[in-house]
């Protein structure tokens, strides 16, 4: 299937440093030579074009927001190299190529703030950035591309300086950090940037080409005050516009200072098209961003779906097996980012949902979730038809960043 939309083809020589050459840029980059073409639903990356088959691995270990942070109150850090070598060997045996992995959460355990309620990013604890450097040399041995979630929408939750021994005291009331322009420049400069250019054999996290991308948040739309849709959860509700300019300016710093391409988890295809069925509008295109910052659009889109958004399919649908990227008047390559891994309350089977979502043009799917958080199934209940769907789509999954035969090419970030 094919977009109408025309974007700028990048090719890379042989011989080009991969530093400055790692991902196709939609809208950031410009091209020596540019030949406008119809651009494939699939997501461009590298040379090729590829269908993005993963899985979402929350929390090593039970460890909500210590995967990679360490939560003060009792020393939680749940990263273990050992066990992420495996994890990433079991799913490559599958011929799963990406992981989506959250980073920060509510910001129990990173980064660091100068208040125990809400406060000032101050930077990031010891274990940080060494956790994330081991993880991605991993994905790189067993050729695993990863999403790094930054945020969750429980950021703007009660903090636990009430209780701090349920979830520890910097859980939640962040908000400050969407509504604030000096505590946002302060997460960029004292957490963001120093993240991006931290060393990763050769390369910096920033320029990894095992690191496919950036979430900047998850499921935004459920602490915003002007969709209908806020949970009740939420004690610093903000406004679409200033979460688009959350969403745009940490789009911004990572385009200006990275290789690497930029989404956000999208709560449903609802918030995420003009044109779905039930659909109130594309809330995260280039005309919604745009306005709040240079180069702060996204790279692709990322929706989420579970049963419930089945609808009744004639007046109101959010399922990407109703509406194809087509239908949903998609600009940008979409990914699946969440859907349950034991297919349940969806109607139909994990082949089901596969084989769904590749034919309806999306250009990718990651199973919620690998070790069973909750009641949407794990990796034991996906594997197999993980397995026989890479299997018979290895053209579009077996991801490989061979250098292309034209010698055509702009770096990516000039700094």
């Amino acid at each position: 299937m094919k977009l109408s939309v025309k974007l700028p083809v990048l090719l890379w020589g042989t011989g080009v440093s991969l530093l400055t050459l790692l991902i196709f840029h939609q809208t950031h980059s410009t091209p020596v030579l540019a030949e406008e073409i119809s651009v494939d639903t699939l997501l461009q990356y590298g040379c090729g074009q590829w269908f993005f088959s993963g899985v979402n691995i929350p929390w090593q270990n039970g460890g909500f927001g210590a995967d990679f942070a360490t939560v003060e109150e009792w020393n939680q850090h749940t990263y273990s190299a050992s066990q992420t070598g495996a994890m990433f060997a079991d799913l490559a045996s599958a011929g799963v190529n990406s992981v989506r992995w959250w980073l920060f959460t509510d910001g129990r355990g990173a980064p660091e703030f100068n208040a125990n309620s809400g406060g000032s990013v101050t930077g990031l604890d010891a274990n940080f950035l060494p956790s994330m450097a081991s993880a991605i040399q991993l994905a790189q041995k067993h050729n695993i591309y990863i999403v790094f979630t930054l945020w969750d929408f429980s950021m703007v939750f009660a903090d636990g300086t009430a209780d701090s021994w349920s979830t520890g005291q910097h859980a939640g009331m962040h908000g400050n950090l969407i509504t604030n322009s000096t505590d946002r420049q302060g997460f960029i400069n004292n957490a963001l940037l120093p993240m991006l250019a931290y060393p990763v054999g050769g390369y910096t996290i920033g320029t990894h080409p095992n690191v496919l991308g950036w979430e900047i948040i998850n499921e935004p739309e459920w602490i915003i005050t002007d969709l209908d849709a806020l949970d009740g959860r939420a004690v610093q509700p903000v406004t679409l516009a200033q979460m688009q300019r959350f969403v745009a300016e940490l789009s911004s710093a990572i385009h200006q200072h990275s290789s690497q391409m930029v989404t956000v988890g999208s709560a449903a295809l609802k918030w995420n098209s003009d044109t779905a069925l039930g659909a109130t509008g594309n809330v995260w295109d280039d005309a919604a961003l745009s306005p709040y910052a240079a180069n702060g659009t996204l790279d692709f889109y990322q929706i989420h779906y579970y049963g419930w958004m089945n609808g009744d399919g004639i007046w109101w649908s959010y399922s990407p097996l109703v509406n194809s990227v087509a239908d949903a008047s998609l600009d940008k390559p979409t990914i699946v980012g969440e859907f349950p891994a034991n297919a349940i309350d969806t109607g139909t089977t994990l082949s089901g949902l596969l084989n769904g979502i590749y034919n309806n043009g999306y250009a990718g799917a990651w199973t919620w979730s690998y070790s069973g958080v909750d009641g949407n199934g794990s990796w034991s209940n996906s594997k197999s038809a993980m397995t026989s769907f890479n299997q018979a789509h290895q053209g579009q999954t077996a991801v490989t960043l061979a250098t292309c035969s034209n010698h055509v090419y702009l770096p990516s970030i000039v700094k």
